[in-house]
């Protein structure tokens, strides 16, 4: 699985049957990072991933903006290709709500033996991140900004400055929010 943001987060490698499978840093061709995905806070239940005041219950009605990749020809978008079973690759499909899984296969580079899925937002995610109102403003976690930043700067020496040169200027204020996501452990509760 090919992570542009937070999954970039899970550099562990995946033991199965004895044998040690490593992440691979790498990059897609032919896309761009963009701030557009978003999920109206207000409408998920408590059992369902959502956002809450720091220190508090209180679940506040606005839209959180997520990392997107969108199709830009001579564009390139720097990542961390993830080894995944079939255990962690349904925590992943249930974990990103908002995003549908493509085959990247062929625009993965270096190019590599197995196949490199990733996924990119939904028509409906993508529409609500361009419908900003006075009700529902949107709004990006401070908290996964800082997490991206933070796992493109442990990639390696120039991760975090090809991240920044390869994503779209973000366009929405910074909130602090706590994260709220009861069914997935920790390690995989942030998207993309």
């Amino acid at each position: 699985m090919f992570g542009y943001g937070s999954l970039v987060e899970l550099l562990e490698p995946l033991v199965r049957e004895g044998h040690v499978f490593a992440a691979v840093p790498g990059r897609l061709c032919g896309y761009r990072r963009c701030w557009g995905a978003a999920m109206n806070n207000w409408e998920a239940g408590e059992a369902e991933k959502h956002f809450v005041e720091p220190g508090s219950d209180l679940k506040p009605r606005i839209r959180v903006a997520y990392l997107d990749i969108v199709e830009r020809t001579g564009s390139t978008v720097n990542g961390l290709a993830i080894p995944t079973d079939a255990a962690r690759l349904a925590e992943l499909d249930r974990r990103e709500l908002n995003y549908s899984r493509i085959d990247v296969s062929k625009v993965f580079r270096p190019a590599i033996s197995h196949r490199v899925f990733t996924y990119v937002a939904i028509d409906a995610a993508r529409r609500r991140c361009r419908l900003e109102t006075p009700d529902a403003p949107i709004h990006v976690s401070r908290q996964y900004v800082s997490r991206v930043r933070r796992a493109f700067a442990a990639l390696g020496p120039d991760a975090l400055a090809e991240y920044e040169r390869t994503t779209e200027p973000l366009r929405f204020h910074e909130r602090d929010l706590e994260l709220r996501y009861p069914h997935l452990p920790t390690e995989v509760a942030e998207d993309a």
